[in-house]
């Protein structure tokens, strides 16, 4: 936005009575900064506000994709996402509405734990997998208690289980660990063709699985932990 400053400094030198001039040269101004943010943050969070700048009692219903502007899909921009959540935080700040009523700032937070928590789904690769077929399917797979996982999988965690309980040092936790990061990989490339190949009755089997591996990873993490070995994959997963 630099150009656009020495251009209305300049005009200022040559044609002080200008005043038509100015306020061109300062709408140009404002244009090329309004260009520093992507067009498609200018409009987010609008929803949730009236014609006359209040916020809503009932905004309308989006999804987390919409929310902070993304495509809805299996992977996101972790770029556009962070830029997402600054333009929503800065037009939901409780600074901006210090001194509005009360129901205005109770309508804040509310904005406010809405856009946190679809954040924390979206950047979270399982659960945006699970919100992603809710949005297809009407049905959570995370949150229905009803759903059995096949016996063969219930059999091979149960194994992986006992492995980690039986672990007499971190190299065993290290080795469990790594073989269960291969199925991880194995399983998202197959989500990844069951969502693409619109089969998603499959694609929520696989979330299952998913689910049930990440379990194994918490729980190798907690036996380190409680014996106090250092492992690799524990300071790895910390630093995520």
């Amino acid at each position: 936005w630099r150009p656009a400053i020495s251009l209305l400094a300049a005009h200022r030198t040559h044609h002080r009575s200008c005043f038509s001039c100015k306020a061109m040269l300062l709408h140009l101004c404002a244009r090329r900064l309004a260009r520093r943010v992507p067009r498609r943050c200018l409009a987010l969070g609008d929803h949730f506000f009236s014609k006359d700048g209040a916020l809503r009692r009932d905004p309308a219903q989006v999804s987390h994709f919409e929310l902070l502007g993304l495509e809805k899909g299996l992977d996101v921009d972790d770029d556009a996402l962070d830029e997402g959540l600054r333009v929503l935080q800065r037009r939901l700040h409780p600074d901006r509405f210090a001194t509005s009523t009360q129901e205005q700032r109770d309508l804040a937070d509310a904005a406010s734990a809405r856009v946190n928590g679809a954040t924390a789904v979206l950047r979270d690769d399982l659960k945006r997998a699970d919100y992603l077929l809710l949005l297809e399917t009407g049905t959570s797979v995370l949150d229905d208690e009803t759903r059995t996982a096949p016996p063969s999988l219930l059999m091979e965690v149960m194994e992986v289980r006992e492995a980690i309980d039986d672990a007499t040092d971190g190299g065993a936790l290290e080795a469990l660990v790594a073989a269960n990061d291969v199925k991880v990989e194995d399983a998202k490339a197959r989500l990844r063709a069951e969502v693409d190949g619109g089969d998603l009755k499959a694609a929520s089997n696989v979330v299952v699985e998913l689910n049930f591996y990440g379990k194994i990873e918490g729980e190798a993490l907690a036996k380190a932990d409680g014996e106090g070995w250092s492992i690799a994959f524990g300071d790895r997963r910390r630093q995520a």
